[in-house]
């Protein structure tokens, strides 16, 4: 990071701030290599519970210029979380293409938690209503896509699947959201006690959550927001936010 991330400048009224193409924000992103690589520490409050990488390339080098852009996104790392028995481990795996970054062209998830023997891929391509799901525990299909659509379709449904899942889903939500383009516009950082200018881009998820990704505006990523209270924050950000302690 060129200066230390002290805290976010809000501002309610953020429509006084000019929005700008995403890929503009990407290729910013992008300006130093082929392929940058942004490691992020996961917290919850003061919690930290893990990391995620990001790297992100843009496929049409040297293509026709009349072709729309494709990013292809990869987010990876691992997360301890609290369960009722102790800790919960897994690592996951995100993999996303974007047409000209706002856009998605299809997606993948997987989640891998050893000790409690749990494998989820979840993966969605342009024009499917629903994604593909495959959910195992100890070896055995306890969830796929067609027991997800029912589970979806009928409001009463319950069990620990649906207590498991961070937002409340249902058919009409799945399809808005994979319909959904990202953001951006401009905003203020305060780095090193200075205002800078910065770069916010929102993605939709379920049925108004969002995530916000924050860029300095040289196109460093310096802190996720998502919904239920987590955020990812570059390290150098880490000590210097209130209540949080110095570096680990």
């Amino acid at each position: 990071m060129t200066g230390l991330i002290i805290r976010d400048t809000y501002f309610p009224d953020y429509s006084r701030f000019a929005e700008v193409p995403v890929r503009m924000v990407f290729d910013l992103f992008l300006s130093e290599a082929a392929a940058f690589n942004n490691t992020l520490h996961v917290y919850q409050g003061q919690d930290k519970l893990g990391h995620t990488s990001f790297v992100l390339r843009r496929m049409d080098a040297g293509l026709d210029p009349a072709v729309k852009p494709l990013y292809a996104l990869v987010a990876s790392g691992s997360l301890s979380l609290p369960g009722p028995t102790g800790k919960i481990e897994f690592s996951y795996q995100l993999n996303g293409e974007l047409i000209e970054a706002e856009q998605w062209k299809s997606f993948r998830v997987r989640v891998n938690a050893p000790d409690s023997e749990v494998e989820a891929d979840i993966a969605w391509k342009e024009g499917d209503q629903l994604p593909e799901i495959e959910i195992k525990k100890s070896g055995q299909i306890v969830m796929n896509t067609y027991m997800a659509k029912n589970l979806l379709e009928n409001p009463g449904a319950t069990g620990w699947i649906t207590q498991m899942l961070p937002v409340k889903m249902d058919m009409k939500s799945i399809s808005q959201a994979s319909a959904a383009k990202l953001q951006a516009r401009e905003g203020r950082l305060e780095l090193a006690g200075k205002q800078r200018r910065c770069y916010v881009v929102t993605a939709t998820l379920m049925q108004g959550y969002e995530a916000k990704l924050y860029f300095s505006e040289v196109g460093e990523l310096a802190r996720v927001e998502l919904p239920g209270g987590y955020r990812l924050l570059e390290p150098m950000m880490h000590g210097l936010e209130p209540g949080m302690s110095s570096f680990e």
